[in-house]
């Protein structure tokens, strides 16, 4: 099963790693294997050379090289070999670091995409923390991966077999042997160990996404702790993860320790074993001092690596793992928009509401069978108590789901073959709760339309009743709101909202209670922008506050998810009916 996963996660990276539309990455990848081929020839030559070397110093005093060039050119030879060797380790690297930062940076700009094209109720699911350290894990994890498996995992066991092979050839099959013996020792009790930590290795990251999600979340919430004093509680709270986390490290250091002793131990024991052989081999006459060397050079040099096998190990388990995580993200379905058309552009702008149901929830539904239109050019009002379906009308028109039963028409064309982008681009929606980028009042505002000039923004400001209360902040515009505005008081949010729908210059406006965050005096000011902005638009309104519906050409009154009444404002009091009711209950003066 764990094998099925990692092979659909390496086949997942692989376009990645092998683009078919870029050459010049798969020519940095070819090159970049030829730079690891040569430089394990230059690694393994290495040994040879310094055995050559000892060889002959030791025939210094025979006078057989009397002038000292033999050893002198074995001895360079062996520095050069060496500095070829790393040489060809750095070419390679620097080849395959555009490959894989390349790859890095198309996966993440992916999954962002991805992110963005996923549903409305995933959004509303996920634990930004954790899934902000999904993402994060994942893409340190490729870059590991492609980093230590392709370049240095894979080349240090086919150098492995490529030693015992050299030892095999010119000390016999024994030295081959134990070293492919101790290799093997070597790396099945790594793995095992490396298995066993894997365990405190989950418990940490399980305890870091929780200190992240507590964190985020409480900083998010930062008023929230502060109205119940409750910064103890949270303190409390993110201890715990952090005391869970500090258990776990300890318990991942103590168990690597356990594994480098165990790791040295064998390996001292195959390298004294041999060099053991070697020295008998030398008394006997089978080998010459410089195998000695050559044995003890080979084994170090395979040594080196190993050592941090089982690390490297637990790693490529953890990135293929992060990784696992961040690429199950992309099987998230999302919202399909195969084969559909932009909608015509047009002046005129009509909705209709033909039968519609919805539910979040099977146990509970939240529109019952409604139908209604919106004239073009008219301005709809829907208004009813907390919890009728109000704001749910404008998730189903700006397609965040999708109608249970019935349909909505926008031009006679359903939304259901019309592309989430055309549609949305025609509607303008002010929410009833704004959230800003942490960025300046000039930003959130232009965020409406990105390519209006800064009189078109400064307008759009003007007529949402904005523009003098910026102008008496010390930066003006260039004020940076804070986390989701937070630096704004409710009504200046709102007005900030209403100044980028009004920049958008939509064909239909949406208002869903628009002016609920401001007082009775701004809220008369706002609307009366709101309906010169909106006029002779196809408009449709939220309302909780009576007033804002009163001038509406149509009010649907909406209650459990039903329509009870509609008509105009003086009808409907006529009617004396729950519009009556909830009209009396206001007061509006």
């Amino acid at each position: 099963m764990k094998k099925g996963k990692y092979f659909k996660t390496f086949k997942l990276l692989f376009p990645y790693l092998w683009p078919e539309n870029r050459r010049d990455l798969k020519t940095r990848v070819s090159f970049a294997v030829v730079a690891l081929v040569l430089a394990k020839i230059a690694s393994v030559s290495t040994p040879l050379v310094l055995g050559g070397a000892v060889n002959s110093l030791t025939e210094l005093s025979s006078g057989i090289n009397l002038f000292m060039l033999v050893p002198i050119a074995l001895i360079v030879g062996y520095g050069v070999t060496t500095i070829v060797a790393f040489t060809f380790v750095q070419v390679r690297d620097a080849l395959f670091s555009k490959v894989s930062q390349h790859s890095i940076r198309q996966i993440s700009l992916n999954m962002f995409k991805h992110l963005h094209a996923l549903s409305l109720q995933f959004h509303l699911d996920r634990q930004t923390g954790a899934l902000a350290k999904y993402i994060d894990r994942g893409t340190k994890g490729i870059d590991f991966l492609l980093r230590y498996v392709l370049f240095n995992v894979v080349p240090t066991f086919f150098e492995i077999f490529l030693v015992s092979g050299i030892l095999f050839y010119l000390y016999g099959p024994w030295y081959a042997i134990i070293t492919l013996t101790t290799i093997s020792l070597y790396s099945y009790l790594t793995f095992q160990i490396t298995e066993w930590r894997n365990e405190f290795r989950k418990r940490m990251n399980q305890a870091d996404n929780d200190i992240s999600t507590k964190m985020i979340d409480s900083l998010l919430n930062y008023e929230t702790v502060k109205y119940f004093n409750n910064e103890k509680f949270e303190f409390n709270r993110l201890d715990e993860s952090l005391e869970n986390y500090e258990l776990a490290a300890n318990q991942s250091r103590h168990s690597l320790s356990l594994l480098n002793v165990s790791q040295t131990f064998i390996i001292m024991l195959g390298i004294t074993i041999m060099l053991v052989m070697s020295a008998y081999g030398i008394k006997n006459g089978d080998i010459d001092v410089g195998g000695f060397v050559v044995i003890n050079a080979y084994m170090f040099q395979l040594y080196q690596p190993l050592n941090w096998l089982g690390s490297v190990y637990r790693e490529i388990r953890q990135a293929l793992t992060d990784m696992e995580n961040m690429f199950s993200l992309l099987e998230v379905s999302t919202t399909s928009e195969d084969n559909l058309k932009d909608i015509p552009q047009s002046n005129v702008a009509e909705i209709k509401f033909e039968n519609v149901s919805f539910d979040y929830d099977v146990r509970r539904t939240i529109i019952k069978n409604i139908s209604f239109n919106v004239p073009n050019g008219k301005k709809v009002a829907i208004v009813g108590p907390t919890g009728a379906g109000k704001s749910t009308i404008s998730r189903l028109l700006f397609k965040f789901y999708d109608p249970k039963e019935g349909n909505i028409f926008i031009n006679d064309i359903n939304i259901n073959k019309i592309s989430q982008s055309s549609l949305r681009k025609i509607i303008g929606v002010v929410p009833q709760d704004t959230v800003l980028f942490n960025d300046t009042i000039y930003y959130n505002i232009a965020y409406g339309n990105t390519a209006a000039t800064k009189e078109e923004v400064i307008s759009a400001a003007q007529n949402a009743d904005i523009h003098d209360f910026v102008t008496t902040l010390p930066d003006g515009y260039e004020t940076i709101v804070g986390e989701r505005g937070l630096k704004l008081s409710g009504g200046e949010k709102q007005r900030v909202a209403i100044a980028r729908t009004i920049l958008k210059n939509p064909k239909i406006f949406f208002f869903d209670e628009a002016t609920s965050a401001l007082d009775t005096s701004t809220e008369k000011e706002i609307q009366k922008n709101l309906e010169n902005v909106s006029k002779g638009k196809t408009t449709l309104i939220i309302a909780h506050r009576l007033s804002t519906a009163a001038s509406a050409d149509n009010i649907i009154v909406l209650d459990q998810g039903t329509i009870i009444e509609q008509g105009t404002h003086e009808s409907l009091l006529l009617k004396k009916g729950k519009y009556f009711e909830m009209w009396g209950k206001q007061k509006p003066s």
